[in-house]
């Protein structure tokens, strides 16, 4: 992680520009996952439900799907920079819900990348691995070839930019990477 230093009146102060400064929803996710890229798109969300099966009334218009992943634009952000994460919404005048999943832009393939709440996570040491683990309560999904990483679920999550900010601090994490589900290259 990037450290920068500032002074101030003398005193010398160090802050990571990933957790020391964003604005907007799912922007640490998008640094993460590569700035030059990835860009936040606030006003688009993935779901799996079919599009049939969508409200109307929530004003939702489909734009692309890949895999199961249908992916809409809306008429306002619906998350901000304390929530990005995935959202349940509820139909008006009955049970049906929805989970709604954040959304990033592939700047280079132009294609909609969803943030899916799986990361690579890599301690500095193999035994904080565990710990870490723990710590955040993410499920272990996959160990890596490398013994100081694994692929994890880090869901139920308030923020996935909270998340990061948290394990950017963390002094036994040395990379917290989001994996995000895109459409495949056609060659």
């Amino acid at each position: 992680m990037k450290l920068f230093r500032f002074v101030f009146f003398g005193f010398v102060f160090l802050y990571s520009y990933q957790a020391w400064s964003y604005s907007e929803a799912c922007q640490l996710v998008a640094q993460m996952a590569g700035n030059k890229e990835y860009k936040q798109q606030p006003f688009r969300v993935a779901t799996m439900e079919q599009p049939e099966a969508i409200p109307k009334d929530w004003g939702l218009s489909l734009i692309e799907q890949h895999g199961a992943w249908s992916i809409y634009q809306t008429d306002q952000a619906w998350f901000t920079k304390q929530s990005c994460a995935p959202l349940v919404k509820k139909a008006t005048n009955s049970n049906y819900k929805v989970e709604f999943i954040p959304v990033l832009l592939n700047k280079t393939t132009g294609s909609n990348a969803v943030i899916t709440g799986t990361f690579i996570i890599k301690t500095y040491k193999t035994r904080d691995l565990e710990k870490v683990i723990q710590r955040y309560h993410f499920k272990m999904l996959s160990p890596l070839p490398n013994p100081q990483s694994a692929i994890v679920d880090v869901k139920p999550v308030e923020s996935y930019d909270l998340l990061i900010r948290a394990l950017d601090r963390d002094k036994d994490v040395a990379l917290a990477m989001p994996l995000l589900s895109e459409p495949r290259r056609r060659r």
